[in-house]
Parts: C-alpha cells; sequence; structure tokens
C-alpha cells in the first residue's frame, strides 16, 4: 500500500460518504449478526469438551423392547456401574448419578435445591471437576456426605467455614423429618456448557442405605432411574466394548428379561453427543437440538454473504460516477492492476471499519442477547472468535471487492469520456443472479417465520386433554406435617367459595411420568408385558383436572377394592394391549411392579408428557396415605384472592414446611421455553437479514436507474408519467421474485419439515404459507425498488438528457 493509495481511498470515502456509510452501516449488522450466532453456535458445540478425557467417557443407555413397544431410555440400574468394570477389562472405572431435588434447611433459612446430584467418588476420576476444599477420594466415600458449590455454600453458611458444618436435607427420608448431611468438600460452580449440572454432590451411598430393600436380589437390576457413565482405558474402542454388552445382560438379566417379555439391549454414547444428539426418555437435563445448529449457521453465513453481495452492488451502482476518474487515472498512465489494488483496499478498509463498528455494536447489544439466549458470551472475551472474525472480515472485504475491481478498473478511457459507458451482459446476468439469491433467501426465511410462528401457536393452543387453567400446584416436599394435617386444610379451603376443588397425587403431569413393568392380557388372553406411566391419584383427580372417562366407572372414596387393587387406563393402552374398544378393558387384571389388580376404567388420552414426544400408556391407581403435589382449582376470575387465601391456610397449618406454590399452565408454557427461544432468535436473525437483502435491492435498483437515466428522460419527454415509469424499473423485479420462488419453496419445505419432526405433535406445512411468503418478497421488492424508482421518475427530463 502506498501514501498515495491510502490517501485516494480516504478522498473517495469523504466524497462518496452516504454510499459509504450504507456500505460500512451494512456490513457491520452483517459482522455483528454472524458474531452474535458465531457465539452461540460454538457454545452449543462446546457441550462437554471442557473434560480432558472427553473422548473416552461414554453414557450407558438402554433399548428397550415389550410386546407393544420399543423405545431408547438414558437410565440404568445401580448395580451396572459396578459390574461392568469388574466383567469388561477395557473399562477403567465407572461413575453413577442420580438426580434429584429437595428440601434444605439451616437453622432459619430453607430452600428448595434443584440439581442435587447423587454421585460415587469416581465422579473425580471420570470427569474433570476439582475440589476447592476436601480430598475427592473420600468426600463421597460415607453416607450423608455432601460437597457444595461456593454459591450454594455462600447461600447458607455465608462467609463461615463449611466444611465440616452440616444441613438438614428432606431427600429420600422416609419419616419426612429429613438427615443432617456433613459437608465434606467445595467445588466451583457447574459451567453451564455441560449436559448436567449440579449444586449438591451427595454420596451414593445414602441412596443405598435408604432404599436397600429396593436393591435386593434381581430388583435392583430393573430399578432404572439412574446414569451410568464409563471412563474406558485408552486405545481401547466403543465397539469393543459394546460387543461385549449383550452377553453382559445375558448374564445378569437374560432368563428374567424372557420371562417377563421385557428385552434390554445396551449401547454407549460419547458423552460430547449427549446434548446435541441425544433425545431419549428420561434425559438428565433437556439436551440441545442439531437441527438449530445447522439452521443459525446457515442464517449466519447467509447474513455474510448477502452483506458482501450488498457492498457489491452498492460498489458498482456508483461505477457510473467513477467512470471519468478511471479513465482520468488510465489516461495518466495508471495500470489495469493498480485500480484493481485501489478498489481492493478501499473494500478492505470499508470492512474493517464495519468490523470495529460491529465490535461496539455487539457490546452495546450484549444485554438483549444474553435475555434472547441465556447465554453470557462476549465478543471482548473471546480472543479465538475476535481473530475468526478478523480473518472473515478480511475475506469477506477481498471477495466483495474483487467484482467491482475488476469492473470499475476495465472502463476504457476512450469510451468513458464519450459517455458512451457499458457494463455489458456479463455484469447483467451476474447482478440479476445475485438478486436472485438475495431474493431466493428472503423468501425461504419468510417461510420459516410462518411457520415456527404457526407451531408456536398450535403448541400453546393444542388441547393436552385436561383443563390447565385456573389450577394452582403445591409441593408437598415430603412434609409430614402436609400430610397429617391435610384434611383439616383441605376443608378449610372448600369451605370458601374461591375454591371449587382439591386433590392430591404422587406426581404433577405436563413434565412426564415416571414408567413401570406391567402385566396385562389382550383380547385373547394372551399375557401382554410393558413399560407402562404410573400415576397415583385420589378420587377427585379426575375431576379436578377436567379428564372425562368414556367406559367404566371412577375411583370411590372409601372403597378398599379400589385402595387395593383397581386401575383407570387411557386411550392409548388399548393400542399397546390389543383391546378393541374400551369397554373391553373393562375387568382386564393388570398388575404394575408388585400391585395386583383390575381395570375399571377408561380415560380419554391427555398429555402428561410435553408435545415433543407422543403419547403413551398411563396406569392410574389410588394413593396410599403419601402424596408430593395438591392441587387447588380456583375461580378463574379471581385466582389472585384465591392464591392470597392458600397462603394464609398453608401457614396456619403448615408453619414448618416450605410453601411452594405454582401455576400449572405457567409450568406447562416453561416446558417450551426452548422451542419459545429459538423462535424468538429465528426471528430476530430473520428480520435483520431481511433487513440487509434490503440494503442490497436498494443497490441493484439504483445501478439499474442509472443505467436508464436518459431512457427515463426521454419517456418522460414523450409524456409517460409516475407510475408507468416506477412499473417499467420494477418489472424485472417481478421476474427475479418468482425465478426465487420456485427455488426458495421446496427448499425452504424440506428443512422446516424437517425442523417440525422434532415434535410428536405438529402442524402440516399449509400452501398459504409459501404464497404469503411470496406476496411478501414481492412487497418488499417493490417498496424497496420504488423508492429509487420514484426519485427516478420524478427527476427534471432536462437534467438526464443533457448529460453526457
Amino acid at each position: 500500500m502506498t501514501p498515495y493509495t491510502l490517501k485516494s481511498t480516504i478522498r473517495s470515502l469523504i466524497k462518496n460518504r452516504g454510499y459509504s456509510i450504507l456500505n460500512i452501516f451494512g456490513l457491520a449488522i452483517g459482522l455483528t449478526c454472524f458474531a452474535f450466532i458465531a457465539l452461540w453456535v460454538n457454545d452449543e458445540l462446546s457441550y462437554d469438551r471442557h473434560h480432558k478425557k472427553a473422548d473416552r467417557i461414554f453414557r450407558v443407555a438402554g433399548k428397550v423392547t415389550t410386546d407393544s413397544e420399543t423405545f431408547e431410555q438414558a437410565v440404568t440400574s445401580p448395580p451396572m456401574a459396578a459390574a461392568l468394570v469388574e466383567e469388561i477389562p477395557e473399562i477403567k472405572t465407572a461413575v453413577r448419578i442420580g438426580e434429584n431435588d429437595a428440601i434444605v434447611k439451616r437453622n432459619d433459612i430453607m430452600f428448595e435445591e434443584d440439581d442435587i446430584l447423587l454421585t460415587d467418588p469416581s465422579f473425580f476420576d471420570v470427569f474433570d471437576y476439582k475440589l476447592l476444599e476436601g480430598d475427592p477420594k473420600t468426600a463421597l466415600l460415607e453416607p450423608y456426605s455432601i460437597i457444595l458449590t461456593t454459591s450454594i455454600a455462600q447461600k447458607y453458611f455465608g462467609d463461615e467455614d463449611p466444611m465440616g458444618k452440616t444441613l438438614r436435607i428432606f431427600l429420600n427420608d422416609p419419616d419426612g423429618q429429613g438427615a443432617l448431611y456433613k459437608v465434606t468438600g467445595l467445588i466451583a460452580d457447574a459451567p453451564k456448557n455441560a449436559h448436567f449440572h449440579y449444586n449438591i454432590l451427595g454420596s451414593f451411598k445414602t441412596f443405598e442405605i435408604v432404599q436397600a430393600a429396593n436393591l435386593e436380589g434381581l430388583n435392583g437390576w430393573y430399578y432404572n432411574g439412574f446414569y451410568t457413565y464409563l471412563l474406558l482405558e485408552e486405545n481401547t474402542t466403543e465397539a469393543l466394548v459394546e460387543s461385549k454388552l449383550p452377553d453382559f445382560i445375558e448374564r445378569h438379566i437374560g432368563e428374567d428379561s424372557r420371562a417377563s417379555g421385557m428385552y434390554y439391549d445396551l449401547y454407549l454414547q460419547p458423552l460430547t453427543d449427549i446434548y446435541l444428539h441425544s433425545d431419549l426418555r428420561y434425559e438428565i437435563e433437556a439436551t440441545g437440538n442439531m437441527s438449530h445448529i445447522y439452521i443459525f449457521s446457515c442464517i449466519g453465513i447467509f447474513i455474510l454473504l448477502i452483506a458482501g453481495i450488498n457492498y457489491v452492488n452498492l460498489t458498482t451502482a456508483r461505477a457510473v460516477h467513477r467512470a471519468k476518474e478511471v479513465g482520468v487515472k488510465k489516461i495518466l498512465g495508471a495500470l489495469r492492476k493498480q485500480l484493481i489494488g485501489q478498489y481492493l483496499f478501499e473494500s478492505l478498509a470499508i470492512a474493517f471499519a464495519a468490523l470495529g463498528l460491529a465490535i461496539v455494536l455487539s457490546e452495546l447489544i450484549k444485554p438483549l442477547f444474553i435475555e434472547l439466549t441465556d447465554k453470557n458470551l462476549s465478543l471482548l472475551q473471546s480472543p479465538t472468535m475476535l481473530g475468526f472474525l478478523a480473518l472473515t472480515t478480511f475475506l469477506l472485504g477481498l471477495a466483495s471487492g474483487v467484482y467491482p475491481g475488476l469492473v470499475i478498473s476495465a472502463f476504457k478511457p476512450v469510451t468513458v469520456m464519450r459517455g458512451m459507458l457499458n457494463s455489458g451482459s456479463k455484469g447483467v446476468w451476474l447482478r440479476k443472479s445475485l438478486a436472485v439469491f438475495q431474493f431466493t433467501i428472503s423468501i425461504g426465511i419468510i417461510v420459516g417465520l410462518l411457520v415456527v410462528y404457526s407451531q408456536m401457536r398450535f403448541i400453546q393452543n393444542y388441547n393436552l386433554g385436561f383443563n390447565q387453567n385456573a389450577l394452582i400446584t403445591l409441593k408437598v416436599n415430603g412434609s409430614q406435617e402436609v400430610i397429617n394435617n391435610f384434611t383439616v386444610f383441605k376443608n378449610e379451603l372448600l369451605n370458601n367459595s374461591l375454591i371449587e376443588a382439591v386433590t392430591t397425587s404422587n406426581s404433577l403431569i405436563g413434565g412426564g411420568l415416571g414408567s413401570q413393568y406391567t402385566q396385562t392380557v389382550d383380547d385373547s388372553g394372551k399375557a401382554v408385558q410393558s413399560s407402562v406411566a404410573r400415576l397415583r391419584v385420589d378420587e377427585h383427580y379426575l375431576n379436578v383436572y377436567n379428564i372425562p372417562l368414556i367406559a367404566g366407572r371412577n375411583f370411590q372414596a372409601g372403597n378398599a377394592s379400589d385402595s387395593a387393587s383397581a386401575y383407570l387406563v387411557n386411550e392409548t393402552a388399548l393400542k399397546s394391549f390389543g383391546w378393541a374398544t374400551p369397554e373391553d378393558a373393562i375387568g382386564k387384571p393388570f398388575a404394575q411392579g408388585s400391585r395386583q389388580g383390575q381395570i375399571i376404567g377408561v380415560m380419554k388420552d391427555f398429555n402428561f408428557n410435553s408435545l415433543d414426544q407422543s403419547m403413551e400408556p398411563v396406569g392410574m391407581a389410588m394413593l396410599d396415605q403419601n402424596f408430593s403435589q395438591i392441587t387447588v382449582r380456583v375461580q378463574p376470575d379471581k385466582i389472585m384472592d384465591a392464591v392470597q387465601l392458600i397462603t394464609s391456610a398453608w401457614k396456619s397449618y403448615f408453619p414448618n414446611s416450605l410453601f411452594q406454590q405454582n401455576f400449572l399452565d405457567k409450568m406447562l408454557a416453561a416446558q417450551y421455553e426452548a422451542e419459545q427461544r429459538f423462535g424468538t432468535i429465528f426471528g430476530v436473525f430473520s428480520s435483520i437479514t431481511l433487513l440487509i437483502a434490503c440494503l442490497g435491492l436498494l443497490g441493484l435498483a439504483t445501478y439499474a436507474a442509472e443505467q436508464r437515466t436518459k431512457e427515463i428522460g426521454i419517456r418522460k419527454v414523450l409524456g409517460a408519467n409516475v407510475q408507468s415509469i416506477v412499473a417499467l424499473l420494477s418489472k424485472d423485479f417481478l421476474v427475479l421474485v418468482l425465478i426465487a420462488a420456485l427455488i426458495a419453496f421446496p427448499i425452504a419445505w424440506w428443512v422446516m419439515s424437517n425442523w417440525l419432526q422434532d415434535f410428536a405433535y405438529h402442524i402440516d406445512i399449509q400452501w398459504w404459507m409459501f404464497a404469503l411468503a411470496g406476496f411478501a418478497a414481492v412487497a418488499i421488492a417493490l417498496a424497496t425498488v420504488s423508492f429509487q424508482a420514484i426519485q427516478a421518475a420524478v427527476a427534471n427530463p432536462v437534467n438526464a438528457l443533457k448529460n453526457e
């Protein structure tokens, strides 16, 4: 670069400051969006990769086959980890994890804590988590020992040293009084980019003591509710270990599986694949979605391409005004390569000016980005991402400047000075191709927006099979105080007109239910086995949730037979067990686990899973004395008054128990937080993409108008009005929109159809979505083009005709 090149660049940018600002602003918006998308994608792809041995860590998953269905699950049984290490030499060590939430209390401080993981000391051998205080080899050896994160330690102990002190935790304790857990270690808060998180780590031996009866004999092998992770020996392959799993299963539960009709196949999941590539039953936490990675990556690339196209269009649109400059320089001896270098340097200067503005914008917009994505990411805190963005900017500036540089530097001095400038047919076809590309992206994005919006509306308005409105749920948290005094609490509520009904259950529908081995017979009397969701309720449950019966009867209070052996099943159970009609199910034997009974009623299906999972069979039985959830149906127009009543009654009757109240409809909506967030992010970046595309269309329209300046002047002299001039300049773009629509529609249909497959319940893509997208693209194109066309149409024709 010479001083003259720098001076010439600065003069050119100042002289054409309007177009320079438009170019810099357009590129800056594109780079800012690309940077945020790149940060988001990089974070999603980084999950669990902070472990040094991540390539050797695997989770054991199971494929379960029954008489009625086949499904895959993330959970395994407690005895499996030790047996795998003992019998398969390629496995170095294993760790079990059980995920819980529980009430934690110290003095007068009491909260419910989630992400309490019961695990083995080998947790620190498998994963690269380090203790800040305590010995990792002994901290989890003894039962009732816990490790706290620094934030939890601060919450309960403040500035005190928590080591050796105790917390009362109400976790798996049969008497509901909780137990004292000794703090044996401190650990840093769990990183966000992990597929599971922890607030408290507890000894797995605690569970083994409390649940000793359930782990005796073969029953322990069917106690599936835990996660098993393996660390393989070095130079061992996943395939080798998997090849030994069938024999392993046969040795331990093969005979029992054949007798029960429930068969297990085990396989390994690489640790780094779990977050984005696993969607099994009973995942430890909500997982990500690889299709979102693909979609946002494409949007980021499209934004960069469109920003580059905009520069090309806007620069070539100004080529006419720089023609004489080129002619004079060539007459004075400038070589073409010097001119190309000049325009490439201008392009790079604009690109890096845009990068500087993009960095400023990224910091200004960061709070909005954090709110949208729930990811605290910053471009300035990621040197690698800054370097990547700088390289991307360099390549973008270089690529964007090549075509304008070649076009402008090719002007012939004689032709230019005589005012006979013609860009040639090749340039016209390239610009039209770029316009088709922009329209294709725009139409595809509009179709995507319509599909995402429609699916979100579908989820929000879908009939779940029960009435979720005006339902308030209260969590019992194992409190014997609540269970012992519940009747008087319930009676006080029902004596007030604000309360319509009250019911209890052992779980809350909407977040999924646990399943249990179930036996029955089909219509021919043949024994059928399956894994069926279980729910324990009282006799008021169906009425409170407005779940209709389609055959048989409901549970009856005081009926000893109902309490001991009666079951209700849903419609899906009919298909699973081969019953032709709801009436055929009545009286059929039905056993879940060790509870033998018969079916007394059939309910209509209701969604107890989120809508990304298909309907499952459910067996509903009556509660024993214990329950974990209370649901109150209140007057829908007096909800806040009812809340005050419930709060007051709870504090009066259960002064020592934590009050946790939720609105069921809000809890159900929270299940789709990830999808809602995806829709919001998709909408924001898509809108910005359309905005940047409009800037490119403005450049193309400007170029077209300037190329036809004299033609427009002659037409006006001959009597053409503004409308006809606008139509003249707009019709070519409508043809480009039509071509783009033919390309975009099948691509958009394929992409969004694949996205919808993530939902068990979803909309069908409708023809009107494509029609509306096409109409919107036409409207956007006309609005953008008309702005420049009207300026050309209302200009004085004398100025156009005397311009040489």
